[in-house]
């Protein structure tokens, strides 16, 4: 176990890292971000199983090469004294046996998203920890964005009123393109597999509950979804996904995403409807906040608009506004929150709970099965939490 002596988190926190090698797709991204503001120090790893890639990752990451290990658990056994946390950057299958791993050597976790796999793990993992527990996160990092925290604290001030109606889209074009290339074997294997949540949900709709979590705070009630397999990059694999979330608070979510809509590379979109105003964020102009108010006008506000309260703060002003911070910078910001998280022994108005990440997930299976059943699906006491359901052709035709 881990012999911490007090205080526990100094500055830098002293981190491993857990998967995210040079050769993956989101291991640089984390390793940058963690580095940015001084809030971390990776100090050891297992980036790859590839002892090649392994060596390569600790060279260009800064790590001593006998503090690179051949595996997670030669990590944690070795490192438990040393660090105060792990980052987990490997396929999902493999989160929950880490983050145990790491829990019994007294050791906090920084997960990449989604935390889990399924909802059974989830609930596994809350009989250790509290939902809003300090000793994991997982990284949602588009609630990092300085505008969509002025569009969080807007909300709240009620500047927009009674907020109705969220429409958010995900919508991008990786298995249709590659498809249409012939490069399909460029997709990860467990990408191409779904279980009793489609792999598109993991992927991407945990990222939209999120955002709606994040901003405006409500319970989801029902779901009805609509679920397609459209490019055959892999036989019956969910690709376009629609779903309709009504929530306890007469909030309504219309939500769509998948990975086959050519020309969209991230199109990540949010638009918050209230009484009195609107809020648009597009991820492609990530400095940009589009606001209508109670007349109807329109407005284009970006960092350092003399009426905005979040953006301006000196922790978003890396560099002048007119040079856009976007989405290395936004990992950056959350893995600051993490940090004062971790020293204060509580959670933050930005670091979202795993109490959080379990309702995404819940929300993503309740998807699963509304789309699979054609029915509306209530949540709270029907949603199936089996990690190893009969396989169902949850596709519709085209």
């Amino acid at each position: 176990m881990n012999n911490h002596t007090q205080p526990r988190f100094g500055k830098p926190i002293r981190v491993g890292m857990i998967g995210g090698g040079v050769n993956s797709a989101v291991g640089r991204v984390h390793e940058i971000a963690l580095k940015m503001d001084g809030e971390f120090d990776l100090q050891a790893g297992c980036f790859s199983r590839d002892a090649e890639f392994n060596a390569e990752s600790g060279r260009q990451y800064g790590v001593t090469a006998n503090r690179v290990y051949p595996s997670a658990e030669h990590l944690i056994q070795a490192e438990a004294d040393e660090l105060d946390a792990v980052v987990i950057a490997t396929p999902i299958d493999s989160h929950a046996d880490y983050i145990h791993l790491a829990l019994d050597h007294g050791l906090a976790v920084i997960s990449d998203k989604p935390l889990l796999a399924n909802v059974a793990q989830c609930r596994d993992l809350l009989t250790r920890v509290d939902s809003d527990t300090t000793e994991v996160f997982s990284v949602f990092n588009y609630t990092g964005y300085p505008v969509v925290r002025e569009m969080k604290a807007r909300i709240e001030q009620g500047q927009i009123g009674q907020v109705f109606r969220v429409m958010a889209e995900m919508p991008q074009d990786s298995y249709m393109r590659l498809k249409n290339q012939n490069k399909t074997t460029a997709i990860q294997d467990w990408r191409l597999r779904d279980g009793d949540i489609a792999c598109v949900s993991l992927d991407l709709f945990v990222h939209v509950h999120s955002l709606v979590n994040f901003l405006c705070k409500a319970k989801p009630v029902s779901v009805n979804a609509w679920s397609r397999s459209i490019s055959g990059v892999s036989p019956g694999l969910i690709d376009d996904v629609d779903a309709v979330v009504r929530y306890d608070n007469n909030l309504l979510l219309n939500a769509w995403y998948g990975k086959a809509a050519l020309g969209q590379r991230n199109g990540l979109r949010i638009r918050v409807f209230g009484t009195q105003g609107s809020l648009e964020w597009f991820q492609e102009e990530p400095e940009l906040l589009r606001a209508a108010d109670a007349l109807g006008n329109r407005m284009i506000l970006d960092r350092i608009s003399s009426s905005s309260s979040i953006t301006p703060q000196g922790r978003y002003q890396r560099f002048k506004a007119g040079h856009p911070a976007g989405f290395i910078e936004a990992f950056a910001n959350y893995y600051t929150d993490i940090a004062r998280a971790l020293r204060e022994g509580q959670l933050n108005p930005y670091t979202l709970s795993v109490g959080v990440a379990t309702e995404g997930l819940e929300l993503a299976q309740a998807i699963a099965r509304a789309s699979a059943t054609g029915h509306t699906i209530e949540l709270g006491n029907t949603v199936h939490t089996s990690s190893n359901p009969t396989p169902t052709n949850r596709s519709i035709p085209a």
